[in-house]
């Protein structure tokens, strides 16, 4: 078990220090955060596959400057899982430099230790880099499968500046799904999901992808609409073919809400939507409606051009950063 305090020279981590709020209120600092660092997504993988979240509070000579959480769970009685995804985050988007971070990870390798009694998996918040792995390597890492790949939206920019930056064929395309008659829906609760996740599972068995668990999906709703951080939420968006009772859905999207940012999580569309360009007036509808809630940045989710080269081009034709991270280590 990671110890209440370790450190590392001027760096230190305290471990499970403080209240539920103050580690709210430290997240609410992180101008882009992820989705696997906040505490609600803690809360539905300890109810989903039982981990217990250590929160993390990173000190440079005192100076509280990032976070980090940690998931851990026992297997029987011996066995331990620790994992640390899509983290540490620093506060007030001021990444310290290599040293300091070298000093973070040295802590994190204490506090995950990996042989044959613990497991342990870490996919860093690092942009990828040959220096970046050489540092985690220096720390006693082992590379052992691929970084993240996605791409953030800057929704602090105005609706003007957003819709120039798209690719020119996805504002086309967006411009044609503003005339289809389309009508939006906004579900701030999302009441659906479970209609959605059906729809998910069965275009995964299509497309022949892995989906993420609806219990998981459901348990990670439940617990950001219970506020366990300031601004966390959710946002269930749907096109419908028009303003009748009985019209169907051309396209859908869930939205979850962390901190400063939010995710991008789940989408569909009908043959009928994907013809008329249904999902990009959802994204753009979504976009917007996050922008004006507070919402600073979203996470388009992941990307990858080999396997799925259409989805890839669609999130980077919205105009958003890609991004890659350093790899998944243990």
């Amino acid at each position: 078990m990671p110890s209440p305090s370790t450190s590392e020279g001027a760096v230190t981590i305290l471990w499970n220090e403080g209240t539920v709020g103050e580690w709210a209120a430290l997240f609410a600092r992180v101008p882009r955060s992820t989705l696997p660092q906040c505490f609600a997504y803690a809360g539905a993988m300890g109810r989903t596959h039982g981990f217990v979240p250590r929160l993390g509070l990173i000190r440079r000579d005192g100076t509280p400057i990032g976070i980090v959480q940690l998931l851990e769970r026992r297997t029987l009685r011996l066995f331990h899982q620790r994992q640390i995804h899509r983290g540490p985050l620093w506060l007030d988007g001021i990444e310290p430099d290599l040293e300091i971070q070298e000093a973070v990870f040295r802590l994190l390798r204490q506090a995950c230790p990996d042989n044959p009694l613990n497991r342990a998996s870490l996919l860093p918040e690092l942009a990828a880099g040959p220096e970046a792995e050489a540092m985690l390597q220096r720390c006693g890492f082992r590379r052992f499968g691929p970084g993240y790949r996605t791409v953030w939206l800057d929704l602090s920019r105005g609706e003007e500046e957003l819709r120039a930056a798209m690719a020119r064929d996805w504002r086309q395309r967006l411009k044609g799904a503003e005339k289809a008659g389309l009508v939006i829906d906004l579900d701030w609760e999302a009441k659906n999901l479970p209609w959605l996740m059906k729809q998910e599972h069965e275009q995964a068995l299509t497309k022949q992808f892995r989906p993420m668990t609806g219990a998981l999906a459901v348990r990670i709703r439940n617990a950001l609409l219970k506020g366990g951080g300031k601004g966390d939420g959710v946002l269930m968006v749907a096109a419908l073919e028009d303003r009748s009772k009985t019209a169907a859905p051309a396209a859908s999207a869930l939205f979850y809400i962390h901190g400063g940012s939010a995710t991008y999580q789940i989408g569909w569309s009908s043959e009928s939507g994907r013809k008329s360009g249904a999902m990009r007036l959802v994204l753009w509808r979504a976009a917007l409606a996050l922008k004006a809630r507070g919402v600073g940045w979203l996470d388009l989710g992941g990307i990858n051009p080999d396997s799925a080269p259409g989805v890839t081009e669609f999130k980077l034709g919205t105009g958003g950063q890609a991004a890659e991270s350093a790899g998944l280590f243990r």
